[in-house]
Order: C-alpha cells, then structure tokens, then sequence
C-alpha cells in the first residue's frame, strides 16, 4: 500500500480558461479538457492545440450523449497545457506546487479532480477524473530531451530545470472512464462532501476545501481513501479521452 495520496486539481475552469468541461451526470460521462497554455512558447512540433486535440473529443461526447457540445470560440486554435497527460501518464508541476511530489516514492498516489460542468442542467459537479500510481518522480533538469514530448512542462522551449515531473506506472494508473462526483457548494465554498470527508479519514485542509490551491492537499488516512476507490470500481484508461 502507498505511503501518501496527494489531490490535485486539474482541467479547465471558470478561473483558468473561462470554461467546464461537460459531462453528463445521467451516465456520468465526461470530457477532460485541460488549461490554457497562456504565454509559454512550445518547442515547434510539440505544442498541443484544443482544435486538434478537444474538438474531435466534444463531437464524440456529442454524439454519445445527445447534446450538442461545441468548443468555444476562445479556444479555437489556442495551445493546451496538457498536463496531467494521459496519454504518456505523466503530471508536472512547479517548483513551489510540485515539492510534495518530490517526497513521493514508487507506489505513492497522484488523484486528480476537476470542475465540470452538466450538460442537463448547467451546474457545476466536483469529481475525480484519474490518477497516477508513481513509478518516478523527477526534476525537469534530470529527464533526458528524448522524453520531453511525454509532459507539458518538458514541450515549453526554455523549461524550468526545477519543475517536477511525475510518471505513472501503466498498471493502476490513468483517466477515469466516468468521473467520480466529490463535492457540494457549503460555507461559501466548494469542498468535499462530508460523507465522504469521514469515509476517506479527512484530508490536510481545512473542512474538505475543493478551490485551486498553491498547496494540493495530502489523505491523512490514504488506505481507507484507496479502499473507499477501490469500492467505487473505476475503469482506467491510458489515454486522455477516449
């Protein structure tokens, strides 16, 4: 069993891109659409654009569900920062944000949530998408250029030597094939439900607070959170949508 379970919050949102990814709480189906790029300069050839990459994964989500979900108009073109990637199960990080993860070992547990948004009713679900099970961690400076294709932090043409990148081992890791809902709108925030605050043992913050954090929050209880998953029975799959 893993020693630390980290819970980090990924994919776009009102505050990072102006957008949700849609899901569909009936079947819980879901699209992971990741943030902006911004003002990081890939190197040429390894930029990642939502026209390429998001639009072919919203007219299959479409066609799915029912529901015409188009990408919106401020996206078309832009580059992504793909990260955490499915495809290649890698998470990167800063150098602040991501120090955490350089204390995790083989078999520690990377979880991801995100805001997405129902296409049946406009609201806003809270909910876990994927995870890494770690094989390694490591700093920018130490991953040899033939991987730099594998991690939005090692695509940028000047990388910061201290971001830290994370790979997952192929088996127990990847993108949830339904999203797993975690949160409610209580105290003027989003947090974790509190049924399950008490069936996961807690986490390091404060009444289960689900907003963009400069530090991700640790299970203080890790094996009841993982046997609580494993009860969940989610499909993994490699690939960031399917």
């Amino acid at each position: 069993m893993p020693v630390q379970v980290i819970l980090i919050r990924v994919a776009i949102d009102q505050s990072c891109g102006h957008w949700n990814g849609p899901c569909n709480p009936q079947n819980r189906d879901f699209v992971y659409v990741p943030i902006p790029q911004m003002n990081r300069a890939n190197v040429p050839g390894l930029e990642r654009r939502y026209t390429d990459c998001i639009a072919p994964a919203l007219q299959a989500f479409s066609k799915r569900n029912g529901y015409d979900v188009p990408l919106p108009t401020h996206l078309r073109g832009q580059r992504m920062h793909l990260d955490p990637d499915f495809d290649y199960l890698t998470y990167g990080d800063t150098a602040s944000r991501g120090r955490r993860l350089l204390q995790f070992a083989e078999d520690d547990v990377v979880v991801f949530y995100g805001s997405l948004r129902s296409i049946i009713d406009g609201k806003l679900i809270y909910a876990l998408i994927g995870l890494l099970v770690v094989q390694d961690v490591a700093q920018v400076r130490d991953i040899v250029p033939q991987r730099f294709d594998e991690n939005a932090h090692t695509r940028n043409l000047a990388p910061e030597p201290t971001d830290v990148v994370a790979r997952g081992k192929r088996d127990g890791s990847g993108r949830f094939e339904k999203y797993i809902p975690i949160g409610e709108f209580r105290d003027r925030a989003y947090r974790v439900q509190r049924p399950l605050l008490d069936a996961w043992g807690g986490l390091s913050v404060r009444n289960g607070y689900l907003q963009r954090s400069a530090n991700p929050p640790l299970f203080l209880k890790p094996k009841r959170f993982l046997h609580w998953l494993q009860r969940q029975n989610p499909r993994l799959t490699p690939v960031n949508n399917p």
